[in-house]
């Protein structure tokens, strides 16, 4: 009794159309490793902004550390994606820092009663809203 045989792999090229519909999945996913630093970079520029929002004399040490690794953290990250031709995934969270610096002017004009500055504002805070709902990172901005 012989063991049955595998057949092996074929080499023979995919059809055209099986090439193409691969070739869109590997562009549709991102490598692991540029995933990983979009997501070091905003946690980073995330904490770095808490704490430069603060005055420097109510940072403790170990705050002053963290700002110096956030700085580091941000620095390898875009490192990652420059090398990888993707700097551009970082556009999502300069729109959000676009979006967050429009709100706190439009509460600055609406405290000193300049409502027309307001509305541009917040015509300002719209179309971030819009790039950020396009990009699919209403997240950045504590959307859904």
């Amino acid at each position: 009794m012989s063991s049955p045989t595998i057949p092996a792999p074929s080499t023979a090229p995919l059809p055209p159309k099986a090439a193409e519909a691969l070739a869109r999945l590997e562009t549709a996913f991102l490598p692991l490793d540029v995933v990983r630093a979009v997501t070091q970079y905003e946690m980073a520029a995330f904490r770095y902004d808490q704490l430069i929002a603060r005055p420097a004399s109510s940072l403790s040490p170990a705050e002053f550390d963290a700002i110096r690794l956030s700085q580091e953290t941000m620095t390898r990250a875009f490192s990652v994606l420059a090398e990888a031709g993707q700097t551009s995934l970082l556009a999502p969270l300069e729109v959000a820092t676009s979006y967050w610096d429009a709100a706190a002017h439009c509460q600055e004009l609406a405290e000193a009663a300049d409502f027309d500055g307001c509305l541009a504002a917040q015509d300002e805070m719209r179309m971030c809203l819009c790039l950020l709902e396009q990009a699919g990172r209403l997240d950045l901005i504590g959307g859904a």
